[in-house]
This record gives C-alpha cells, structure tokens and sequence, in this order.
C-alpha cells in the first residue's frame, strides 16, 4: 500500500524532474525491499561472513536501547540487503559559484531540499552535469544510508558496514542517527533535522559503547580518531566558508572573486587530502550537516542529561518556528525551547 500511495503521489507531481527523480526514488525503493532479508535468517546462513553477522546480531540491541532514550519505535533495521557497491545513493547538491545559496527541490511530504539522492550514479552524475550546464558549482558524494522516516521498514545496508577499526562504532552511530529522522523531522528545515541528528547519534553512540558494549579500548579508540578527523574538516569547512563569504562581500570584480575562490578551495583540498573538488555546493552541504552540535549540547546540558526531557523540548519546534524554508542559522530556534533559567542564564 505505502508503494501505491508513493506512486499516486509521482502521478500528481508536475514537472519533468519531479516526476522523474521521483519515479527512480520508486524504483530504487523496492529494488532494496525486493532483495531484503530477515536479519535472523542472515544470521543463520553460513555462507556470510563471520564479522558481518556479529555486527548484524547487534542491531535489535541498538534499537531498543536507542528507544528507551526517546528514538522512535519502528519496523526498520530488521532486515538486510547486501547492495554489492560502495554508495546506496549518491547526493547531488548545487550552489550559486558566488554566493551560498544552494539550489532547492519540493517534494511532498519531506517539502523543500537542498540535494537530490539518486540510486544510481549514472544518473546522478547527468543530474550534476545539468545543474553544472546552468552555470552552478555543483558537489556529488555517495552516501551509506537514508531514512525515509518511517513510510518504509528501513533495512540496514551493506554500505553501512565498512571494513575498518571502530566499525562496529560506527554502524551504531548509522543506526542511531536516521532513527533521529523517524523520531522527528520538521520539513523544509535540513539543517536543522541533519544537526538534530548527528548530535544525538554522536552522544548515543559513546553512551552505548561505554554501557553495553564494553569495546577494546582500540575499536573505541578508531572510532573516536574518526570522529575528531570529521570535526576538524568540519571546522576547516566553516572557516572557509566564512573567509569566502567575506570575498563575495568584497568589491572585486566576479573575475577576481573566482580565482580567489579556486586558489583557496584547492589550497584546502589540498591540505585535507579531500577526495573530490570543493566548491560553494561542497561548503555549504557541510554546514547543513554540522551546524548545531553546540546549541543541541547546551539543549541536553540545561535538561541535565534527560533524554526524556530532550526530546519533549525538540517536538516544540515545528515548521512555525523557523522565519523562512532551508534556514541555515538555528541557535536561536533551538534557544527558545531552553528552560527560562537557562535561557536567563545564558543572558547573563
């Protein structure tokens, strides 16, 4: 029923790339739910591998403990489909090359979105090369998982089980942060959903290896490395594109502006050791992602620690709190969900 109901919603979608872009969604869609298998029966079949029933036999562990600090029940994780590539979908995101202002796609439920997920990357990449034809910058990356917050019974995929120290980490961490998006998730606002997100799962992910998984220090040790590598690029990005911000701002000619942009944005490929060129698109995704671990860290420390609590204050915020779709700058919203004392606090 949930499939004809996503192709009802194809049929009434105007609009060639809507309609498109939707159908692949479709297609991709039951492609992993036509090849996905109980866990349990993965778990009883030789022929995979060792490691991979270990880490797959955790799963219903992390869900219910996940659960009992406010994640919401669902259907997803119970079953596993082995992809056989390196990227379940890959995004394709676009930006203006003079100004941080991604492109943005509707669609029904989810509402407004700043990249586009494709099942297969043939056709993500004519997707980047269209937007690149209109004169934008334009970034694809693949992606290990996706949620589609609770409209379909989530499997976990091959792709979210890489094979390095701290994997068991970070299937935990994957598990945990798109159940974020089936707990709650204000449409039109990527920002704010991506940052709720890895928050959470980032602080869930320690708490749950301290308690239940009495990890060698080594595999917490990996994934720990990980996390600080990620937090640093991050860190880098937002220094980048603030000091790009201000060249935009500038009174050079847009000539002038662009080759300050490549000699820059090579510079930090450069040093980061990135894989793939970056550009305004790249940035800006960046930001989307990591955003508000500060102001959700202060969220938890005011409700001192309760996970309850938490999640009562976050269902506060809805799409009437936000001042316009996609907004990037959240503190504030976040703030006004802080207890009075803190928020008195936090003026003084």
């Amino acid at each position: 029923m949930k499939a004809v109901l996503l192709m009802a919603i194809i049929l009434v979608c105007g609009g060639c790339l809507q309609t498109g872009y939707l159908m692949q969604a479709a297609y991709g869609q039951d492609e992993i739910g036509h090849r996905a298998r109980p866990i349990d029966k993965v778990l009883a079949d030789k022929s995979v591998p060792p490691s991979t029933r270990t880490l797959l036999s955790i799963i219903p562990d992390v869900k219910a403990w996940g659960e009992k600090r406010g994640l919401e029940p669902t259907d997803s994780y119970r079953h596993f489909v082995d992809l056989r590539r390196d990227a379940c979908v890959w995004v394709v995101s676009a930006s203006h090359p003079l100004r941080f202002e991604l492109e943005t796609w509707w669609f029904p439920i989810v509402g407004s979105v700043p990249y586009l997920g494709w099942f297969n990357k043939r056709d993500a990449e004519r997707s980047a090369a269209d937007l690149a034809a209109r004169g934008l910058d334009v970034d694809v990356r693949g992606a290990s998982a996706y949620s589609t917050l609770g409209w379909f019974d989530d499997p976990v995929l091959s792709t979210m089980i890489k094979p390095h120290g701290g994997v068991r980490a970070e299937l935990v961490n994957v598990v945990l942060h798109e159940s974020v998006h089936a707990t709650h998730y204000v449409a039109s606002q990527s920002s704010f959903n991506e940052s709720l997100a890895d928050f959470v799962a980032d602080t869930l992910t320690l708490e749950y290896l301290d308690e239940r998984q009495g990890l060698d220090r080594w595999e917490r040790f990996a994934f720990e490395e990980a996390q600080a590598r990620g937090e640093e690029r991050a860190k880098r990005f937002h220094d980048t594109y603030k000091e790009l911000e201000r060249v935009y701002a500038s009174k050079r000619s847009d000539s002038e502006k662009l080759a300050l942009k490549r000699r820059i944005t090579e510079g930090l490929r450069q040093e980061l050791g990135f894989s793939r060129p970056i550009n305004n698109a790249t940035l800006a995704q960046s930001r989307t992602y990591h955003g508000g671990t500060p102001v959700f860290k202060e969220l938890l420390t005011c409700m001192r620690g309760s996970w309850s609590r938490f999640w009562t204050a976050v269902r506060r915020i809805d799409a009437d709190s936000f001042r316009e779709p996609q907004q990037i700058e959240i503190d504030a919203v976040v703030r006004r969900v802080l207890p009075a004392a803190c928020r008195a606090k936090k003026r003084r």
